[in-house]
This record gives structure tokens, C-alpha cells and sequence, in this order.
């Protein structure tokens, strides 16, 4: 247990123990025995201080704790197990060194082969006070048996304590960064392979270490087994410890940064945000890329793919607004983390992009007209419009292309209430009344006139009368659905021709064609169907032949 690539410090305890094992083999004197004393309390002082040294650690690793525990639980909680596992293997070997100081040492029973020592310790009465230092019966047969190719099983055997260390070493390992060099000293360490003894006979561990050896070197012997645990142990939670801030990220630079719920706040409603630290490192330049697609096993971004121009560690972009709508892109950010490995950080966000414009409404033509669709733009300002809704009293109103129709029902007043969603909840946007009137009564014509002189042959060709809307935006097709011919017969009285819709029929096309210049014609009791299909009487015509 003394090769490998080892610390100084157990280099030099193990080369100890091995230099007075072989002058114990040699048949050395008495006082070569009371050297394993001496050395037994050098590693029993080691003991102490790894002991002191961890429990420093451990306090540290508590503060710590309970500064954040968020951060500081996860190896908080892994330096618990290597303190429990620790602990419990150096008692283990505790109560081997007590089994074999009471069964050598008639003056010393089990019950005070264990105390307090000065600095209020448990420990292990010291070697000196132990008189048959050079008996090996007892520990042989307590930890090997009496067949060294087979050792003895169970309870304080030396294969259990194998199994014990192998235990604590395979605990530590998984606790510390693999095939790194606290994990190679762990292997190195605790390693149970069979060697050599000085007659060049190959032996198990056990055989190897404890059969046919003093009492007094297979107790200084297990005491350098506790040291290699302390010391383990203290380098798992010192390391424990160090990854605490290791698996932080390291800034240079911070900025307060803003970042609303919307840039569009509605009167009433209240302004969002987040407000926080925004740490960047100017020394470091992370991979940052947008597109429009983003491949979360790959990291990798495509479709319409956008420069990101990087300036002291933050990313600047920058995008041209051309076609019309919601755009979306997602993104990545490839930054060196602290373990040395790449992390990577995805992005998202999105945008609507409306085209400027301008809505001017004259109040005074706040108008609706029953029996035709009246057009009407709405727009709430920072809202695109598919987030909008409309409704109306007196009437009806729905989307058509870009705009809105209203269709109204009966004369007096129509209110619009519009609303719009904004940051996924409806907001009442406002409202506004129109007035409601029946469409202008149109003015009855006949070649264009509606009353005076008109060339006969005009007359006789005209296929009809028109109902013409004068003066009015919309455009509205009125149909005359009939009217009274009136005129003066050869012997002086008049007759009236009734007539079914706008046309002239047969009959009057044969007066009109034979009628004398001079003569007048009138027309009367015209009436025309309106877009609503109301019945509506125009003025009547008087007309004189030229």
C-alpha cells in the first residue's frame, strides 16, 4: 500500500511501515517493536489532524450551505456521504484494534480499551501501555484463521475489512471527476493485490499483511489504514468544496437590462417588465446564430439564416422589415462553460411587421345607410389587424378583405365596439356611434331629363325611365317598378297607359312616335324599389315634345 503515485506524506508512512516490518522479520530486539509505538502515535497525530483539517472543511462547506443552498446543495450533500462512510470505516477499524489490544493485554478489557483522550477524542489506548507486544496468535487468528491460502469470513475478518475499504474507495470515486487525480490516488491507494513475501512465496492480501505479524505492526498497520482515509477524504470534500464555484460562470461585465411584456400599452392597463442583471464577459466571444428554424439536438439554425455582429460579448441584430406580417426566429448561443465544455443557450422571439397608416374620419359623415354594405376601416394602433374584433348595435358587421362592412337595419343610431387582443388577453380598444338614414330618394329621368323640352325623336327612342341617385357615394342601382303614362288624345282628353317596371311598352312607344310638336306628356305615379326593397314614390315627369 506504500507504491504507486502517492502523496509525499503516505510515501513516507508507508515506506516507514514497510522498513520495520522487514526489521521486525529480521528477529529485531524489543525496542524495534517500541518503534511501531513511536510510529503508531506519528500516524495517530496524522489521524488528528486530517481529522481537524476536515471538520474545518466541513463547517466551511455548512456556511456555505447555508448562504445557497441551491447552489452549494448538490456537493454539500455528496461531502455528507464521504464524512458518513468515512466515519464509519475508521470506527470499523477502531473496534478490529480494540478486539486485538484486549485479547493480547490481560490488564485491558474491551470496555476501557477505547476512551477520551486530552483533546475529548475517542481513541484507542496507546501501544505503550500494552505489554505482549510481539504476540501475532491472537490478531492471525482473529483477521486470517489458521489456513492462510483460505482466509477466514466474517465479522473483523481481514477479508471483511477489505470489503469495507473497497467500499469507501469505490463511494469515493464516484464522487470525484473521473480518472482524475484524486480518482487515480483512490485506486492507487486502496489496492488489494496479492504480493511477495520475503521468501519470494506469492500471498493473498490478507495472508500477505496480517498472518504470523505482531500484534503491535498489524495495529500500526490498520492505524496507516485510518490515516489513507482521512486523507482520502480530505481530498474529496476539499475538491467537493472547489466545485462549488467551479461550475459557475465567470463575468466581467454587467448591465441592467429591461425587457417589457409589450411596447404597447393601452390606456387603463399597466406597463410590464423584467428588470435584472445581465452578465456578459468582454474577454470571451460566444457563438451566436438566428434563422428562422432551429435544430434543438444539433443546435443548428436555417431557413432565412441573419448575421449577428458581436461587440464585447453581446450580440447586436440587425433586420430589414419588408414583407408584411408576424416573423418569428430562433437562435442559438454557444458559450465555453466553466467545465471547459461548449454549452448551448436557445433563443426565440418574434415580431409583426404592419405597413404605416393613417385613419381620418370626419365626425359630421359619421354615417350609415340602411339597404347597402357600408364599408369601414378599423384600426387600434399597435395592433396588427387579425388581433382585431368588432361588434354593432342596430345592425351587423364582419370582416371583408383588408376593411370591415356594416349593414344596418332600421333608421336612428348604430355604435361600433372594437377590441383588440394585445399580450394574449382582449382589451376594449373603444366605440363610436354613426347616425342611421334611408338611402336618398332618387330622381326619375327620361333622356336624362326630368322635366322640359325634349326633341321628339329622342322621346320615342328612349327605352325608358332611370332611377338616378344624385349626389350619393355609394353605388346604388334603383329600378323604377312602374309608372302612369298621361297624355292629351286628338279630341281633347287626356288618358292614362299604366306600365309595369322602367320600360315603355308597345302601346306608348306608338303614341310617343305620332305625338305632335307642342304637345306635353307627363309621366306620374312613378315608383321604384329600393336596395332594402322598399317601395319608394319618385317626383313625376312632364315632358314637352319639340
Amino acid at each position: 500500500m506504500a507504491g504507486g503515485k502517492l502523496p509525499p506524506r503516505q510515501k513516507m508512512i508507508g515506506m516507514m511501515y514497510l522498513v520495520l516490518t522487514a526489521l521486525l522479520a529480521m528477529n529485531m530486539s524489543k525496542e524495534v517493536l517500541n518503534t511501531f509505538v513511536t510510529v503508531n502515535d506519528g500516524l495517530e497525530n496524522t489521524n488528528h489532524n486530517f481529522k481537524t483539517k476536515n471538520a474545518d472543511a466541513y463547517k466551511e462547506f455548512s456556511e456555505s450551505f447555508a448562504e445557497n443552498p441551491t447552489k452549494t446543495g448538490p456537493f454539500y450533500n455528496k461531502a455528507q456521504e464521504i464524512k458518513e462512510i468515512a466515519e464509519q470505516v475508521v470506527k470499523y477499524i477502531d473496534g478490529i484494534k480494540v478486539e486485538i489490544i484486549a485479547g493480547i493485554e490481560p490488564t485491558i478489557t474491551k470496555d476501557n480499551a477505547i476512551g477520551v483522550n486530552e483533546l475529548g477524542e475517542d481513541t484507542i489506548v496507546n501501544l505503550k501501555y500494552v505489554q505482549v507486544k510481539d504476540n501475532y496468535a491472537f490478531s492471525t487468528n482473529l483477521l486470517v484463521g489458521g489456513d492462510p491460502v483460505n482466509p477466514k469470513t466474517g465479522p473483523l475478518s481481514a477479508l471483511e475489512l477489505k470489503s469495507k475499504l473497497e467500499e469507501f474507495r469505490e463511494k469515493a470515486k464516484t464522487l470525484v471527476k473521473k480518472d482524475g487525480a484524486i480518482y487515480k490516488a483512490l485506486d492507487e491507494t486502496f489496492i488489494f493485490e496479492e504480493s511477495k513475501n520475503a521468501a519470494g512465496v506469492t500471498e493473498n492480501w490478507p495472508s500477505y499483511n496480517f498472518h504470523g505479524v505482531p500484534a503491535v505492526a498489524t495495529i500500526t498497520l490498520l492505524t496507516k489504514m485510518q490515516t489513507d482515509i482521512r486523507n482520502s477524504e480530505s481530498d474529496v470534500v476539499k475538491y467537493l468544496y472547489s466545485q462549488v464555484d467551479a461550475a459557475s460562470y465567470k463575468f466581467t461585465g454587467l448591465d441592467a437590462a429591461v425587457i417589457p411584456e409589450s411596447n404597447y400599452i393601452i390606456r387603463g392597463d399597466s406597463f410590464k417588465a423584467q428588470v435584472f442583471l445581465a452578465a456578459f464577459d468582454t474577454t470571451m466571444k460566444p457563438a451566436i446564430t438566428l434563422g428562422t428554424t432551429y435544430d434543438s439536438l444539433t443546435h443548428a439554425v436555417g431557413g432565412d439564416t441573419v448575421g449577428v455582429k458581436l461587440v464585447r460579448g453581446k450580440g447586436y441584430v440587425s433586420i430589414p422589415t419588408n414583407a408584411l406580417g408576424l416573423k418569428t426566429y430562433k437562435g442559438d448561443i454557444a458559450f465555453l462553460g466553466p467545465t471547459g465544455e461548449i454549452e448551448h443557450y436557445p433563443y426565440n422571439f418574434s415580431y409583426e411587421v404592419a405597413a404605416p397608416s393613417t385613419t381620418i374620419s370626419a365626425t359630421a359623415m359619421n354615417v350609415f345607410y340602411i339597404g347597402v354594405p357600408n364599408p369601414v376601416d378599423i384600426a387600434a394602433s399597435g395592433v396588427a389587424k387579425d388581433k382585431v374584433s368588432a361588434s354593432i348595435t342596430n345592425g351587423s358587421i364582419s370582416k371583408s378583405g383588408d376593411g370591415w362592412v356594416v349593414n344596418v337595419k332600421k333608421q336612428g343610431n348604430a355604435t361600433i365596439n372594437v377590441s383588440a387582443e394585445v399580450d394574449g388577453t382582449r382589451k376594449t380598444m373603444g366605440s363610436m356611434e354613426f347616425r342611421v338614414k334611408r338611402i336618398p330618394t332618387p330622381i326619375a329621368e327620361i333622356g336624362g331629363k326630368s322635366s322640359g323640352a325634349i326633341p321628339k325623336g329622342k322621346l320615342a327612342g328612349t327605352a325608358g325611365i332611370i332611377a338616378k341617385m344624385e349626389n350619393f357615394e355609394f353605388d346604388v342601382r334603383v329600378v323604377v317598378s312602374g309608372f302612369k303614362f298621361v297624355y292629351t288624345q286628338s279630341n281633347g282628353l287626356s288618358k292614362e297607359v299604366p306600365v309595369k317596371g322602367p320600360r315603355f311598352n308597345a302601346q306608348m312607344k306608338k303614341i310617343l312616335r305620332g305625338i305632335k310638336s307642342g304637345s306635353r306628356v307627363t309621366f306620374e305615379d312613378i315608383k321604384a324599389t329600393m336596395p332594402d326593397g322598399e317601395q319608394r314614390k319618385l317626383g313625376s315627369i312632364v315632358l314637352k315634345a319639340v
